[in-house]
C-alpha cells in the first residue's frame, strides 16, 4: 500500500495532475464553493468543516476548513476570511490556503445578484524522506537501495485568485394543479485558479521549480427551496430542496474527453430545523460501472442557541459503489456554521439607507 500511494503522490508532485478537494456538504462551505456567497446572511457567521476521505488507506486525504464572514449592508457587501488545509499520503503532502473574499450584492425587487472575488495565499510542503522511488527497490529485499533522485524543494508558496457570480430569486411554481408559493432559487457559477484559466502557468507552485499551476476549475451549482405544506396549528413547515453541482477541471475546460468532470445531484427533505438528504456523484451525469461513483447521505439540524443566534451541525457519509469501491473505506464529513448578531457590521447598519434589501436567506443556503 505504501508503494502504491507513493506512485500516486509522485503523479501529483511531478506532473501536476492535481485536483481540488470537493466537499459533500458544499453549502456548508459556501465561500469555498463560490466566493459570491460571502456575507449572505446578516451579521457575522463562523463555519468549519472536517473531511476524511478513504479512511482504510494509510494517510488518506484529510481536509479541514474554517471561515469567518460578515455582511456590510452599508456598502451592500460581504467580506470573508477562510483557512483551508489539506494533507495526503505517507509523505504528508500538505497544502494550506489563506483566503480573503469580497462579494458585492445587488438587491432587486424579488431577486438579488452577488458578484464575488477571492484572493488566496497558498503554501505547500512535502516530506521527501517518506517517499520510495523505483530505483530504491531491490526485487528480493525490497526498498534497500539509495535513490539517485535529488529533491529540489520541501516547501513553496504562491498566490491564486477565484471569482464567482450568484443569482438568487423567488417565484411561484405550479406543478400540475398544485401551486407552490415563495419558492427560493439559487444559481451560480465560479471559476477557480484564474491565472491557469487565462493561460498563465508560472507561479511558484511546483516543488520541482517547474512553471506549472493547478489546472483551472469551473463549478456550476443550482438549488431550490420548495415549501410543500404547513401545519396550520403549529406553524411548522416542510420543504424539498433539489440541488445540482457540476465541477469541471483540466487543461481545456471544454475538452470533455480530457478533463475531469464530477456531477453531484439529489435532494434534501427539510422539516423545520432538521433535514435529511441523498445525493449521487459520478463522472458522468448517468451511472457507469467503470467510473468511481458514490451515494452521499447527509443529516443535519439548526439549533437556536440564543436570541438572533443559531448553530448548524451537519454530517455526511459517502459510500463508493464502483471504481475505487468499498475497500478504500468511505468518506466522512462533519460541518458546522454559527450565525449571530444580525446588527453587527464594521461600517454601520445600512438598512435605513437603502430601499431594497438583498433577498433574505433560507438558512439552508
Amino acid at each position: 500500500m505504501k508503494i502504491i500511494y507513493t506512485i500516486i503522490l509522485c503523479l501529483f508532485v511531478f506532473k501536476g495532475f492535481a485536483q481540488d478537494p470537493s466537499f459533500s456538504q458544499f453549502y456548508a462551505n459556501r465561500i469555498y464553493l463560490n466566493p459570491a456567497f460571502a456575507g449572505l446572511e446578516r451579521g457575522v457567521s463562523v463555519a468549519g468543516v472536517s473531511r476524511m476521505q478513504w479512511v482504510n488507506v494509510d494517510q488518506g486525504f484529510r481536509t479541514y476548513g474554517a471561515s469567518l464572514e460578515i455582511q456590510e449592508p452599508f456598502i451592500n457587501s460581504g467580506i470573508g476570511i477562510g483557512l483551508f488545509h489539506n494533507t495526503q499520503g505517507l509523505a504528508q503532502l500538505n497544502s494550506t490556503s489563506v483566503d480573503l473574499t469580497y462579494a458585492y450584492m445587488i438587491p432587486l425587487e424579488n431577486h438579488s445578484i452577488h458578484i464575488g472575488l477571492q484572493a488566496h495565499w497558498v503554501q505547500k510542503y512535502i516530506n521527501w524522506d517518506e517517499l520510495i522511488f523505483s530505483d530504491e527497490l531491490d526485487p528480493v529485499n525490497g526498498a534497500v537501495l539509495g535513490s539517485s533522485y535529488v529533491p529540489v524543494l520541501e516547501r513553496t508558496s504562491f498566490t491564486d485568485f477565484s471569482a464567482g457570480v450568484l443569482w438568487r430569486f423567488n417565484t411561484d411554481m405550479k406543478i400540475g394543479k398544485k401551486k407552490y408559493r415563495d419558492v427560493r432559487h439559487s444559481i451560480g457559477i465560479s471559476a477557480h485558479h484564474l491565472p491557469a484559466l487565462f493561460g498563465t502557468n508560472a507561479g511558484g507552485e511546483s516543488l520541482q521549480n517547474l512553471e506549472t499551476r493547478t489546472t483551472a476549475r469551473v463549478t456550476m451549482h443550482a438549488g431550490s427551496m420548495i415549501p410543500l405544506t404547513f401545519f396550520n396549528s403549529t406553524k411548522k413547515e416542510i420543504l424539498l430542496s433539489p440541488n445540482l453541482k457540476v465541477d469541471v477541471q483540466g487543461e481545456g475546460l471544454f475538452k470533455f474527453t480530457e478533463n475531469l468532470q464530477v456531477f453531484t445531484y439529489g435532494a434534501y427533505f427539510i422539516y423545520e430545523s432538521f433535514y435529511v438528504g441523498a445525493m449521487y456523484q459520478n463522472k458522468n451525469i448517468f451511472s457507469h460501472h467503470k467510473n468511481t461513483n458514490a451515494w452521499i447521505l447527509a443529516v443535519g439540524t439548526y439549533i437556536d442557541t440564543a436570541k438572533d443566534q443559531s448553530l448548524f451541525i451537519g454530517f455526511s457519509y459517502d459510500a463508493n459503489t464502483t471504481g475505487v469501491g468499498t475497500a478504500a473505506g468511505g468518506v466522512y464529513e462533519i460541518s458546522f456554521r454559527w450565525t449571530g448578531n444580525p446588527k453587527m457590521s464594521i461600517l454601520g447598519d445600512g438598512s435605513r439607507k437603502r430601499a431594497k434589501r438583498a433577498l433574505d436567506c433560507y438558512r439552508f443556503f
